[in-house]
Order: C-alpha cells, then sequence, then structure tokens
C-alpha cells in the first residue's frame, strides 16, 4: 500500500494526471480506517467499581506471555501438577468447559491446563477485588476473566450471557464455574442454570473438566506439597429440547451436566451427583 501510495504522489508531483476512479489519496485511507468495525466494549460492575472488557485473545498478550511461566512455576512450588486425559480437548473450535470449584486458584491451574488454547473464564467478582488479594485482579485481567455476580440485576446476567456467546462466536474456550462458588465441604453443591442456557443458546459441545487435590490448600496444608489432579472428561452436547428452554428444562440440563462433571470426579466429590 505504501509503494502505491508514494507512485500516486509522484506522479501527481510530476503534473501526470490520473482518471478519479483510480485516484487513492490518504484521507480515503484515513476514512476506511476509521469506518472499520471496533470491538464492542463490555462493562461488568462489580462491588466499588466496573470492569471493562475488550474481546481479545489472552495468549498473543505480552502481559500474559510474562505471566504464565510465572504464575506455574510459583503454583508447582506448592504443588504437584497432575494432568490427565488432555487428549480429550479438541484442538480447536468453540466450547464450554465445564469446572469444579475448589480453591481460588482453580481458574489459573484450569487456565493453564488449557494451553495453549485460548480460554476466558467467567468468575466470581470476589476475584476482582484490588482488596485483600491484588494478585487475583491483576491475573484475571491478564487472563481477560470477566466477573459476574451471583446476586446480579436480570440485565447483568443478561449481559455476563450475551459475552460468553461472543467468546464461543470467536471459536474460543469459554470456561464457567457452574456452581458458581467454591465447595466448602470439596464435593459437588447444586449448581445453576447458567452454563445449561449459554449451551443450548449457542449448540456448541461441552466438556467436563474437573480438579481435585485443592481442597487441601489451606493452612499448613501449603506447606504439603499435595497433588492436584485435573482430568479432562470426554466432549458431549446437550440432548434436544422441545420448544423453548423454560427454567424445568434448564434444570434437566444442568443436571445432566453436573452428572457428566461427576463422571470424571471420585465418588467422594460428586455430591449427589450421579454420572451418566
Amino acid at each position: 500500500m505504501g509503494f502505491i501510495i508514494y507512485n500516486i504522489s509522484h506522479a501527481v508531483q510530476k503534473g501526470e494526471g490520473m482518471p478519479a476512479d483510480q485516484t487513492i489519496t490518504r484521507r480515503s485511507i484515513s476514512a476506511a480506517k476509521q469506518n472499520q468495525v471496533q470491538p464492542s466494549v463490555y462493562e461488568f460492575p462489580i462491588k466499588g467499581g466496573v470492569i471493562k472488557r475488550k474481546l481479545v485473545r489472552p495468549t498473543p498478550k505480552i502481559s500474559f506471555k510474562i505471566a504464565r511461566p510465572l504464575v506455574e512455576w510459583a503454583l508447582r512450588a506448592f504443588i504437584r501438577l497432575e494432568i490427565k486425559d488432555r487428549e480429550n480437548l479438541p484442538a480447536e473450535g468453540a466450547f464450554i468447559a465445564v469446572f469444579n470449584h475448589l480453591n481460588l486458584i482453580d481458574p489459573p491451574l484450569h487456565i493453564i491446563s488449557i494451553l495453549p488454547r485460548d480460554s476466558i473464564i467467567m468468575a466470581k467478582e470476589e476475584l476482582f477485588f484490588y482488596w485483600p488479594m491484588p494478585l487475583f485482579r491483576i491475573l484475571m485481567d491478564i487472563a481477560e476473566a470477566y466477573p459476574v455476580r451471583r446476586r446480579g440485576t436480570p440485565e447483568e446476567r443478561k449481559q455476563a450471557i450475551k459475552y460468553a456467546k461472543e467468546v464461543l462466536a470467536k471459536g474460543l474456550v469459554f470456561g464457567i464455574y457452574p456452581e458458581g462458588t467454591r465447595s466448602k465441604l470439596g464435593c459437588l453443591k447444586e449448581a445453576y442454570t447458567g452454563c445449561a442456557l449459554i449451551a443450548v443458546d449457542t449448540g456448541v459441545p461441552l466438556i467436563p473438566v474437573s480438579i481435585r487435590g485443592t481442597e487441601k490448600l489451606k493452612g499448613m496444608g501449603w506447606l504439603s506439597r499435595p497433588t492436584v489432579t485435573i482430568t479432562f472428561g470426554k466432549p458431549f452436547t446437550l440432548p434436544p429440547i422441545q420448544g423453548r428452554p423454560t427454567e424445568e428444562k434448564l434444570r434437566g440440563l444442568t443436571e445432566f451436566i453436573m452428572s457428566k462433571l461427576a463422571g470424571v470426579l471420585p465418588p467422594e466429590y460428586r455430591g449427589r451427583y450421579q454420572p451418566c
């Protein structure tokens, strides 16, 4: 393009006329750039502020390239990380990664386990507070994660779901914790229906990704270097439903999703869900 502009400019300076329909000016190029569609900026309210996100892939970011080895090194200093059946992870295409949740460090571990695929996760708003743990907020920003409030307004929930659909439309991995919070007992809690709604609306496959061992990381447990195991189940799709997705239908689909997640967890971690 620079070569074309130079030749046109050179011809004009020499007085060589050109047909109007072949004239390319810097002004027209600048106008074309201005008319390019800019990515939408999403605003997610949290207590005491707002998190703004444009949909960008995290892995090409310089901050991600710097933080990734540092975070992984720091985590491996406290745990023995074991990743099983990663071959079940699709190499390309959009899908929903369904996680169980035991500890605050689960999101970084899940993101690391999915690499080199880009994943963007929806996480609770507490991880985005600068106080009392600013490190988590920094890591969430680097990873392009976004917050959701468990007791948010219907508009806030719609915004969170809309963003998830955009993530999937871009062919990325969308990560979600259907339980909405950590399980203090270590077993699966009753899940919310948001994951099922996103899966129904997008039609993308899901993959259960279990984690166990991080529940031991409290108090002196940080000094014991427990084994943390992340296991990838086989991708699956939801059974078809007739008509609109009512709350009752979404509840049934959520049971199905959580049963798939229970299938990659030992019995003591399954709670009331049974593998299907």
